[in-house]
């Protein structure tokens, strides 16, 4: 049991976490990961993994042999061609909302699809209208290079993959959903693209909620799709054409959506549920008084602390995620997120937080050790930058501290005014904060920095306000939230992987994030992703990391580790054979059984 549904069950269009749970049971790829390490890779659909060779151009080659024995769940046989094939569609379909942008700087260094040919400083992407103006021989080109850089020889089911430049993140990338294999007949008997270059645009960019195979799967996975309710449940069944070793002995996954975590935690308790997801760290509390064996997640090893409990818990895991808070530097026009729409005291103008001292004044008016105290469960420590502990560059990073008189003296120097030449301090502020319906955190999230910008200035007001996932998501991509709390998973185990999503694709679209901080921000990413010594990858993402500090780009989140907690008669969960330590589950798990 968890909350929120998918956005989609298409692999090369999904992009969060409720789908790609999904994904992983129905879908494979060229390979995966060695067990639950992400820094280490084993074949899926390849038989082996190449070595790169490289080009006289100054890019590489890699030259992948698939498996001749995979089929797809309707019974047909994986070829060459529907590998090819399913790089060519995640490239080629997918626009900013989509996880495109991951092949594509891989491939050619670029964001999307549009940029190869078209738009090369990025002004058509998202454009689906804009694209299809273009000339047919550019939309022609723009395809074909797609499709010379992956290119496949059925006689031998090989497929050549050649990239403009090395790509240190390049294995740990195809690993994800945006690199499986789909099967090109059937996705054309669908009414998908079929391959041809001269209509690859009448495809790009189509809105998830209106995706040709939104609702319809057919992977090599050891699952498929029984049935999808939105808002109740999603049903995976055995896929009777599979052939592979991930097939343990569950028949049937059913993923419950349940608002309510009292609702959940009771169906632990009954055994009606054998996994659900906590709010936040919270219910932790909760969790624990129905805990028999603390375990070491590395060891296997577990200690026996209260007899009668029915669950195991694994304390301490490094989550693979994070939570933190955007400001939208132009909302959309028409959002009905900034009340009037002016700066009068009953709402704010479009470009509220393009006003750095606006930005600087809400980080300083967050209560991070409340967060870390009564969100976090105390499992909370401040993050130093926008990545991950341990990763190039996080250490020494400066952070915002909660300081309500600097926070109202960042206010008190904003330039913003009202039409009369009345200050923002005097006039006073109003908007929306939305957070996804069933997320505790987030719900805290707006609550505190609700109640501190009030204690600040009793004319500032925030209204926390909660929506459904598939609202809330929409909403995001349109960019009609003023601010709005949203989180990342790491693709791939890489700070480029942080970077490029809050500062140069995903977030940054989102949030609209202008132009001159993407430059400046872009340059040191491009420095950053090609060197491959650590130690000069640490300075330059630390010259970044002090840049973000500065402009105040982000209001970064206080980091915690988390608990996994199971009952006693599932096995093979934690440190599975085949479970995906960047996805959230029910991937990986095929590998379980219960006793």
């Amino acid at each position: 049991m968890t909350f929120g549904d998918p956005d989609t069950l298409d692999p090369h269009i999904d992009y969060e976490t409720a789908g790609s749970g999904q994904l992983f049971n129905i879908y494979e790829g060229l390979i995966t990961f060695d067990k639950n390490d992400p820094n280490t890779f084993v074949p899926d659909l390849a038989t082996a993994i190449p070595d790169p060779v490289p080009t006289d151009n100054g890019g590489v080659t890699y030259t992948w042999t698939m498996r001749t024995d995979a089929k797809f769940a309707n019974g047909d046989t994986m070829t060459a061609e529907d590998v090819a094939y399913s790089f060519w569609r995640s490239m080629l379909l997918g626009d900013p909302n989509t996880p495109a942008f991951l092949m594509l700087e891989a491939f050619f260094n670029v964001d999307d699809a549009s940029q190869i040919v078209l738009a090369p400083d990025g002004s058509l992407a998202g454009d689906p209208d804009g694209i299809k103006k273009e000339s047919a021989a550019k939309l022609a080109q723009t395809c074909q290079t797609v499709e010379d850089a992956v290119t496949f020889d059925e006689a031998n089911h090989t497929v050549t993959m050649n990239l403009v430049h090395p790509w240190g993140p390049f294995m740990a990338t195809l690993t994800g959903q945006w690199a499986f294999a789909v099967d090109k007949n059937w996705q054309v008997q669908q009414g998908d693209w079929d391959g041809d270059c001269k209509t690859w645009q009448n495809f790009y960019g189509i809105p998830s909620e209106s995706g040709i195979t939104r609702d319809k799967v057919n992977g090599t996975g050891p699952f498929t799709l029984d049935h999808w309710t939105p808002g109740e449940e999603i049903v995976l069944v055995k896929n009777p054409n599979y052939v592979g070793p991930k097939q343990g002995t569950i028949e049937r996954i059913v993923t419950k959506n349940v608002q309510e975590f009292g609702t959940r935690f009771a169906a632990l308790q009954t055994g009606d549920a054998d996994q659900i997801t906590p709010g936040s760290q919270a219910d932790y509390a909760q969790l624990d008084t129905l805990v028999r064996d603390e375990c070491d997640q590395k060891t296997g090893e577990c200690t026996t602390t209260n007899p009668s409990g029915i669950l195991r818990v694994y304390k301490g895991i490094q989550p693979l995620s994070r939570t933190d808070i955007f400001f939208n530097f132009n909302v959309a026009e028409g959002s009905p997120y900034i009340g009037s729409g002016a700066l009068d005291g009953q709402g704010v103008p479009p470009d509220f937080f393009s006003d750095a001292n606006v930005r600087k004044a809400f980080m300083q008016c967050f209560d991070y050790d409340t967060y870390i105290k009564d969100v976090q469960y105390g499992l909370g420590a401040r993050s130093l930058a926008l990545t991950l502990p341990g990763q190039p560059g996080y250490a020494d990073t400066p952070i915002y501290n909660y300081d309500l008189n600097a926070c109202a003296d960042a206010f008190k120097a904003s330039t913003l005014q009202t039409a009369d030449g009345a200050s923002l301090w005097d006039t006073g502020f109003y908007f929306q904060m939305a957070y996804n319906a069933g997320n505790t955190a987030r719900q805290s999230i707006a609550e505190i920095l609700a109640q501190n910008v009030a204690q600040v200035n009793p004319n500032f007001f925030i209204a926390p306000v909660a929506l459904p996932w598939p609202t809330f998501l929409r909403t995001l991509r349109t960019k009609e939230f003023p601010m709005a709390t949203s989180g990342w998973q790491e693709d791939i185990n890489d700070p480029h992987n942080w970077y490029v999503p809050y500062l140069l694709g995903t977030y940054a679209s989102r949030f609209n994030i202008p132009a001159d901080l993407q430059a400046k921000y872009k340059a040191l990413i491009d420095q950053g992703v090609a060197e491959t010594d650590q130690a000069k990858r640490a300075t330059i993402y630390s010259e970044l990391n002090k840049d973000v500090y500065d402009d105040a780009t982000v209001l970064i989140l206080p980091f915690a580790t988390a608990n996994r907690y199971e009952p006693l008669y599932v096995q093979g969960w934690v440190g599975s054979l085949y479970s995906n330590p960047l996805v959230s589950p029910p991937g990986g798990i095929w590998s379980i059984s219960k006793k």
